[in-house]
This record gives C-alpha cells, structure tokens and sequence, in this order.
C-alpha cells in the first residue's frame, strides 16, 4: 500500500500533467490573440484612409472629365455642377460628394479670379478640390494634404483632352459627320448640291 502511495507521488498525477499542458497551450494563443490584435488595429485605420484616398481620386477625377466635356459640348464652362449633372445625354454618374469630410462640400476652382467677398456665385467652374487640410496616406502629384490634390479640367492628365482645345478662346465643339455628310452650318451635301443646279440654271 504504502509502496503504491510512493510510486504515484515520485511519478506524479497523470491528469495534472494534462492540465498543466492545456493552460500551457491556452495561455500561448492568449498572448498570440493579443498580438494580432494588436496589429489590426494600428492596420485598420491606415488601410481606411488608403482606401478613401482612391475614393477621392476617383470622384475628383470623374466630376473634373465631366466638367470638361460639359466645356466641349456648351462652349463654355458650368457655373454650377447641376448643370454638368443635367447635361443629356448624362456625362457624369451622380454629383459625388467630397469624402474626406463630413459635409461632402467641395471647393471650387474658377478660371476667373474670385471675387473679394468671396461671392462666387455665377462664376465658371473649372474644377474643384477637397476642403480637408489633413495629411494624406499617398502622394497625389506630389502633393500631401488633400486640399492641394487639385480636380481640374484644364488638366490633361486627368482628361485626355488636349490643353488647345480646352482653352478659353476655344468654343469650338467638335461634331462627328452624320450621313448624309452634313456640314458645319447644319446643311447635308445633297441640299447644296440641288442649290448649285438651280442656281446653274
């Protein structure tokens, strides 16, 4: 009996060793838990904003093209993104909203200088950019507050179109030839062609 007693205590509990080995266990993905954690909350907020900087980009640059086709097709610049919004066939998606900031207001860019009151109103909008004065995750032209990342759609970069064609002198809109072969003053080919033999006559 006593024998027995002495061989379990030098050998120990078989079902402490277990125990022991499961707390082991827990304990090493407790600090394991931890540590992701830990790394996903310094991770979260950082992708957020990348993703938001892309999301300014795209916006910025989607209204600034439809700003400059509104050009190309009006002969003149929009003094109100309404207008580009209401253009038929549509050239823009929706009036995007600023998302750097809470109030989505974007500030806009005029080809004219501004006014000393700081009435704008009826002035031709050339593009616009965000009123946040925060630092941002990426470089936009090499610029780091968003505030600076400029929309314009005098920029070919962001258009396509060339700078000659957006000028302000330039209110000439390109036509595509209908058949027919109508020319610039609205009259087909044919209609000119019955006009010189009457007037052959």
């Amino acid at each position: 009996m006593f024998k027995r007693l002495n061989a379990i205590r030098c050998n120990g509990d078989p079902r402490n060793k277990s125990r022991g080995y499961t707390l082991s266990v827990l304990l090493v993905m407790i600090v394991a838990l931890g540590v992701f954690m830990q790394r996903a909350h310094l991770w979260a907020p950082t992708q957020i904003n990348r993703e938001r900087d892309a999301e300014l980009i795209y916006r910025g640059e989607h209204l600034a093209r439809g700003i400059a086709i509104f050009r190309q097709k009006m002969g003149r610049y929009p003094i109100s993104m309404a207008e580009v919004d209401a253009l038929k066939p549509k050239v823009i998606r929706q009036i995007y909203k600023d998302p750097m900031t809470e109030k989505g207001a974007w500030i806009f860019i005029y080809n004219v200088p501004t006014t000393l009151s700081g009435n704008n109103e009826g002035l031709p909008i050339v593009g616009l950019r965000s009123s946040s004065n925060r630092d941002s995750i990426k470089l936009y032209r090499n610029k780091s507050l968003y505030s600076e990342w400029e929309f314009s759609a005098l920029d070919p970069l962001i258009t396509g179109i060339p700078p000659d064609q957006m000028s302000q002198g330039n209110s000439q809109i390109p036509t595509v030839p209908q058949q027919g072969g109508q020319n610039s003053s609205g009259q087909s080919s044919d209609n000119n062609k019955n006009e010189n033999e009457s007037g052959n006559k």
